[in-house]
C-alpha cells in the first residue's frame, strides 16, 4: 500500500471518528443554557422542561473558608466553572501546609414558579476530593470529611444525588469542598446537573446503560481471549490482549459516572484512585505488549522502535512502585507521559509496518488511532477544557477492528467451505422436508384404504345405490389424496428425471383467473394491470392442474418482479391440436445474453437485474422442465428497456363449448335440486350455508358432510351464482372453493367483504395448496379460515361449527348492545319528565322551551350510533351529561346542586355512556335518597400521562361490604346493569376499572382514568 493511500485512508477514518464524535455532542452534548453570573443563576423565565441544566459559569467562592448558611457575610471571589480552583488561592498565604486546598463554592438559582412540576435533583459526579452540600441552610449530604486541618480530613469523592421539593422559588447552594491537593485539577471538575428528577435520571440512566454496553463487550472479549489461550493457543499475545480488554472493561467502570463503587460500596476512594489510575495505563502498556509480539521480527529492523517499547515498559514499573509508596505528584507525570505517548509509538509503528505492505495491520493502525482518538478527547475532558457526555463508539470501534484483525484470515480461508456447506444444507434440509412426508406414513395406509375400498364397491352386491356412490367418492378422494403425496416428491423427481404427471382435461381459464388473482397483492405500489385475452370457447388442455398452475404462476410471478408499471397480458390460441400460452410484461426487458441462459437453473447472468427480483434463479428452469414433460415447448423473445414474452405450448383436449353446456345444465339443476332437498332435511333449524365449486364431486361431498351434521346447505358452481344467492337471502357461511374459471374463489372473497364484514359473513376457502404463501393470500383478500382439499371430515365440521358460531354470537352482541343502549332510557324517567315540561306550560313557557330543548338533546344523545363504538369524543359524552342533569335539576330543584371541575386540554375519547352512568348513579343513589338532597361533584383533570374522572355525592354513602358487592356481585339479585358494565368495558379498554370509594351517611366517590 502506497504511502498516499495509507494517509488517505488515515485521515478519512480520524475525519469519521470527529464526525461521529461531534453529532454526538449535538444530540446528547451541552446546548445553550443561562449561566451564573456573580454567583446567581437566573433560570426564570426558561423552559427547561425536557432538559437538564448544567451549572456553568461564574460561582462565589469563599478560598480556605468553610462557610454555611448561617455564617455571617464575608467577601468572595467569582470562580468560573468547571475549571480548576488552584489559582484562586494565594500563594503568599501564611497556612503552613499550601498544598492543602478547601473553601466554599456558593450558587443561587432563581426559579420561575409557573415550571414547577416535580421535584428537583441535582447530580453532582465529580467533586474532588471531600465535600459538604448544604441547601437553602439544610447540610444535605456529606462525601468524606471537609475539615481545615489535613488532619481531620477524609476523602470521600464519589457522585451523588440530591433531590429537593419544588414549592421554592430561589435555591441557595452552600459546596464546602477539601483537597490534598495531588489532583491536578481540584474543586469541581464537571458540571452539576440541575432539572427536573425525570429528566436527571433519564440522562444518567442512558449513561449508565452505555458505560455498561462498553464494558460487557470488553469483559466479553476479554473472555474469548482468555479461553483461546487457555484452550487452544498458547500465545503470549492472546494473553496480553485478554488484559487490555479486562483493564479497559475496569476503567470504564471506575471513570465517569464510577458504576463500580455503586456496585461495590464499601470500596474506599483511596483504592479507586489507585485502581482508577492503574487500569488506564495497564490497557495501554499491554495493547503495545501486544504488538510487540505480533511484530518482533518487524520491530527489529528499527531499533528506535524497540527502545521506545522498552521504555514505556520501564515507565510503567516505575510508575507502579510510585503508586504502591504514595509518591503520587511524580507518578502523575509518568502517568500523563505514557498515555499520550504509548500511543503514538504504536501508532507510528502501525504505520511503517503497513508501508511495508504487512497484510492485515491496516485494522490495527485504525483500531490504535480509534483509541488514541478516544483518549485525546478524555485528556480534554480530565482537564476541563471541554464538558463532554460519555462517548462509547471509539473503543467499540477499535474493539470491532481488533476482531476483524483476528479473524480476516480465518473467514477468508473457510469462505468457500462455508458457501458449499450452506448449499449442501439447504439441500439437504429441501430432501428432509420432502421425506418427512413420505409413503411410510401416509403411502402404504392410503394404498390399503384405496385396495379395500375398491375390492368392495367389485364384489359386495348388496350395496346401494347411495352405499355406492360414497364408495366412489372415496375411492376418487383417495386417489387425489395420492396425487398429493406424489406432489411431495416434486422437487426430487425433476432432479431425477422421475415426475409424473396427472393428466386429465383442464380448463386453462380457471387456472390463469385464479393465479392472477392469487398475485394482485404483489402489485401493491405499482402500477401494473393485468389482462386475460383467452377465448370463451378456449378448449381444454391436457396437463396436470397442480403443474399448469405452477407453471403460469411462476411465470407470471417472474413479469411482476420485473415490471415496474404498464400491464402483464396473459394470451391464449389454439395451433391445430397445440394450444399456445403467452405471458407478455412491459417490464425492463433482457439482453441477448441474459436469453441466452434464462433458463438455466441458477444462473444469474446479471446480477443487477437479478438483484430486482431476487430468488435463486430456479423459478424459470422448472417451469421448463414440466413444460418438457407436458410434451410441450417453452421460448421467450425480450429486448432490454421494451419487456419480455414467455410463450409455452400444451396439447389441445375436448372442445369447450360443448363441455361448457353440458355442465352448465347439469350445474344449474344440481344446484336447484340440491337447495330443494336441504330444507325439508333440516326444516330450516340449521346454519345457513352456501358451498362454491365448480367441481359437481367437490359439492357433492361437502353437501354429504355438512347436512348430516345439521346444516342447511346451497350449493352452486361459479362466483356469479354465488353473489345472486347472497343478493336473495342471508348466510350465516360461505364456502368457496380458490381455483374456479372466471371468477376465482380469491376474487368472490373479495367482492363479499365489500358489503359485509369478516364477522357478518365468514368465508371459509377450499383450496389445493396450503403454503404460507398461499394462506396469507387468502386471508389478504378477506377469508376467515382456510381448508386444504381433498376435505377432512373432522377438520371441516369443526371448522364449519367454529364459524358459524362466531357469526352467531356477533349477531347476538349487536342486537344486545342496541337493547341495552335503549334500556338506558328509564319508562319512569321519560314520564316524569314529560310531567315536569306540561306543568311548565302554563306557569313558565320560557322554561319549558329551555326543557324540551335539553330533553331532545339529551334523547339524540343517548340513541347516537356512536354510542355503539368503543370510544367517543370526551365533549359527546358531556353534552348527554349536561342535558340530563339539567333535566334532574329542573324536576328536583333546591334538593339537586353539581359542581363542575373540567381541566382538560388533550383531546380525550371515552367509552360512551360512561359519566352519564355514574352520574345518574351519584344522583339516584345517593344524594336524592337524603329528603334535603345533596351535592354532586364532577370532577375531569389531565395530568401528563392520563385524565382522571371522578364523580362525588354527599349521598347516603355505602359501607365497605356494600361496596364490595357493587362490582362483584353474590347473585343476580345483586347484579345491576350500569356501574357492572361501565367496569368491565374499561377493563377490557385500558386494564383498570372503577375505583369506588365510599363512606355511610358521608357519600361516595366513583373514579377512572384513561391514559393519554
Amino acid at each position: 500500500m502506497n504511502h498516499k493511500k495509507l494517509l488517505l485512508i488515515t485521515g478519512c477514518f480520524i475525519l469519521i471518528l470527529t464526525s461521529f464524535r461531534v453529532l454526538w455532542l449535538q444530540q446528547y452534548g451541552p446546548t445553550s443554557f443561562p449561566k451564573a453570573e456573580s454567583g446567581v443563576l437566573d433560570l426564570r423565565g426558561f423552559d427547561y422542561t425536557d432538559e437538564t441544566i448544567p451549572l456553568n459559569g461564574d460561582w462565589m467562592f469563599y478560598p480556605r473558608r468553610l462557610l454555611t448558611p448561617d455564617s455571617p457575610k464575608s467577601k468572595s471571589v467569582d470562580i468560573t466553572l468547571p475549571g480548576d480552583w488552584k489559582s484562586y488561592f494565594d500563594s503568599n498565604s501564611d497556612n503552613d501546609d499550601k498544598d492543602y486546598l478547601y473553601g466554599t463554592f456558593r450558587l443561587r438559582i432563581l426559579l420561575d414558579p409557573s415550571k414547577q412540576m416535580e421535584p428537583y435533583t441535582f447530580y453532582m459526579k465529580d467533586i474532588h476530593s471531600a465535600s459538604n452540600v448544604f441547601i437553602n441552610g439544610r447540610n444535605v449530604t456529606n462525601q468524606g470529611t471537609v475539615a481545615t486541618s489535613r488532619d481531620e480530613y477524609r476523602i470521600g469523592a464519589r457522585p451523588f444525588f440530591v433531590t429537593i421539593d419544588s414549592d421554592i422559588k430561589e435555591i441557595d447552594v452552600f459546596i464546602q469542598i477539601a483537597d490534598t491537593g495531588l489532583s491536578r485539577i481540584g474543586g469541581i471538575k464537571e458540571p452539576v446537573q440541575f432539572g427536573y428528577s425525570k429528566n436527571v435520571m433519564t440522562s444518567y440512566t442512558l449513561s449508565i446503560i452505555l458505560q455498561i454496553l462498553s464494558a460487557s463487550i470488553l469483559l466479553l472479549h476479554f473472555l474469548f481471549a482468555l479461553i483461546i489461550y487457555f484452550g487452544f493457543s498458547r500465545k503470549l499475545e492472546m494473553f496480553y490482549l485478554a488484559i487490555v480488554f479486562g483493564s479497559a472493561a475496569i476503567s470504564i467502570l471506575m471513570d465517569d459516572d464510577r458504576i463500580l463503587l455503586t456496585i461495590f460500596p464499601n470500596i474506599s476512594t483511596q483504592l479507586w484512585m489507585h485502581l482508577f489510575s492503574l487500569s488506564y495505563v495497564t490497557s495501554v502498556i499491554f495493547m503495545m505488549l501486544v504488538f510487540k509480539r505480533l511484530l518482533d521480527k518487524s520491530i527489529k529492523k528499527r531499533m528506535s522502535l524497540t527502545v521506545a517499547y522498552y521504555t514505556g515498559l520501564g515507565l510503567y514499573i516505575s510508575y507502579i512502585v510510585m503508586r504502591v509508596f504514595g509518591w503520587f505528584t511524580v507518578g502523575q507525570y509518568i502517568f500523563s507521559f505514557l498515555m499520550l505517548t504509548v500511543p503514538l509509538v504504536i501508532a507510528v509503528s502501525m504505520f511503517f509496518l503497513v508501508k511495508d505492505g504487512t497484510s492485515g495491520v491496516i485494522f490495527l493502525l485504525l483500531a490504535v488511532v480509534s483509541i488514541a482518538n478516544s483518549i485525546g478527547w478524555a485528556t480534554l475532558k480530565t482537564n476541563s477544557i471541554v464538558v463532554l457526555p460519555y462517548y462509547p463508539f471509539d473503543i467499540m470501534i477499535a474493539v470491532l477492528l481488533f476482531a476483524v484483525f483476528w479473524f480476516k484470515q480465518f473467514f477468508k480461508a473457510t469462505k468457500e467451505s462455508q458457501a458449499l456447506a450452506k448449499r449442501l444444507q439447504r439441500i439437504s434440509d429441501q430432501k428432509d422436508e420432502f421425506l418427512a412426508n413420505t409413503s411410510h406414513e401416509l403411502r402404504n395406509p392410503l394404498h390399503g384404504i384405496m385396495n379395500i375400498s375398491q375390492t368392495i364397491y367389485e364384489t359386495e352386491v348388496q350395496l346401494s345405490e347411495e352405499s355406492k356412490k360414497n364408495m366412489e367418492t372415496l375411492i376418487t378422494v383417495s386417489k387425489r389424496m395420492s396425487y398429493i403425496l406424489n406432489d411431495l416428491m416434486d422437487a426430487q423427481r425433476l432432479k431425477e428425471k422421475g415426475i409424473q404427471l396427472q393428466l386429465e382435461q383442464v380448463d386453462l381459464c380457471a387456472v390463469v383467473t385464479s393465479v392472477v388473482d392469487a398475485l394482485k397483492f404483489m402489485t401493491e405500489g405499482k402500477d401494473i394491470q393485468f389482462r386475460i385475452e383467452i377465448p370463451k370457447d378456449f378448449p381444454y388442455v391436457i396437463g396436470d392442474e397442480n403443474r399448469l398452475f405452477q407453471i403460469v404462476f411462476n411465470l407470471v410471478h417472474n413479469a411482476v418482479k420485473f415490471t415496474g408499471f404498464g400491464e402483464i397480458v396473459i394470451t391464449g390460441k389454439t395451433l391445430g391440436n397445440t394450444a399456445e400460452i403467452s405471458v407478455a410484461d412491459t417490464g425492463i426487458g433482457m439482453n441477448p445474453e441474459v436469453v441466452e441462459s434464462v433458463f438455466h437453473a441458477y444462473e444469474q447472468a446479471d446480477s443487477s437485474i437479478t438483484a430486482l427480483g431476487g430468488g435463486l434463479g430456479l423459478g424459470l428452469s422448472i417451469c421448463e422442465q414440466l413444460v418438457h414433460l407436458h410434451d410441450g415447448t417453452i421460448r421467450v423473445q425480450s429486448e432490454l428497456g421494451q419487456g419480455s414474452v414467455f410463450t409455452f405450448t400444451l396439447p389441445t383436449g375436448n372442445a369447450r363449448y360443448r363441455i361448457d353446456e353440458t355442465m352448465s345444465s347439469f350445474a344449474t339443476l344440481s344446484t336447484s335440486h340440491e337447495t330443494e332437498l336441504s330444507l325439508p332435511n333440516n326444516s330450516g333449524s340449521g346454519a345457513q350455508i352456501l358451498v362454491v365449486d365448480d367441481d359437481s364431486i367437490n359439492r357433492s361431498i361437502l353437501k354429504q358432510i355438512l347436512q348430516t351434521n345439521g346444516f342447511v346447505v346451497t350449493t352452486c358452481s361459479s362466483g356469479a351464482q354465488a353473489l345472486d344467492c347472497i343478493e336473495e337471502k342471508k348466510w350465516n357461511l360461505v364456502i368457496t372453493d380458490v381455483m374456479m374459471p372466471e371468477m376465482s374463489g380469491y376474487e368472490l372473497c373479495g367482492r363479499i367483504r365489500k358489503r359485509y364484514s369478516t364477522a357478518q359473513l365468514p368465508i371459509l376457502l377450499l383450496t389445493a395448496r396450503s403454503e404460507p404463501e398461499d394462506v396469507k393470500i387468502g386471508f389478504q383478500y378477506g377469508a376467515n379460515d382456510h381448508v386444504r382439499k381433498p376435505v377432512d371430515r373432522i377438520e371441516l365440521v369443526a371448522r364449519v361449527q367454529a364459524l358459524t358460531d362466531l357469526q352467531k354470537s356477533m349477531n347476538e352482541r349487536t342486537a344486545m348492545e342496541a337493547a341495552w343502549l335503549q334500556a338506558q332510557i328509564k319508562p319512569h324517567f321519560l314520564f316524569n319528565t314529560l310531567n315536569a315540561i306540561a306543568a311548565l306550560s302554563d306557569d313558565d313557557p320560557d322554561k319549558m322551551m329551555r326543557l324540551i330543548d335539553q330533553f331532545g338533546t339529551y334523547l339524540n344523545s343517548s340513541f347516537s350510533t356512536q354510542n355503539l363504538d368503543q370510544l367517543v369524543p370526551l365533549e359527546n359524552e358531556l353534552r348527554l351529561v349536561k342535558s340530563y342533569i339539567y333535566i334532574e335539576q329542573q324536576r328536583f330543584g333546591e334538593r339537586l346542586k353539581v359542581g363542575w371541575n373540567v381541566s382538560v386540554q388533550s383531546k380525550v375519547m371515552v367509552p360512551p355512556l360512561a359519566i352519564q352512568t355514574l352520574v345518574e348513579n351519584a344522583i339516584v343513589h345517593g344524594v336524592l335518597c337524603l329528603p334535603e338532597g345533596g351535592t354532586v361533584t364532577i370532577a375531569i383533570v389531565e395530568y401528563s400521562d392520563r385524565v382522571t374522572i371522578s364523580i362525588k355525592d354527599n349521598g347516603i354513602g355505602m359501607n365497605e361490604e356494600k361496596v364490595q358487592s357493587v362490582l362483584n356481585p353474590v347473585n343476580e339479585q345483586e347484579k345491576g346493569i350500569g356501574l357492572l358494565n361501565t367496569d368491565k368495558r374499561l377493563k377490557q379498554l385500558f386494564g383498570i376499572g372503577l375505583v369506588i370509594t365510599s363512606e355511610v351517611s358521608k357519600g361516595t366517590t366513583l373514579s377512572f382514568s384513561i391514559p393519554i
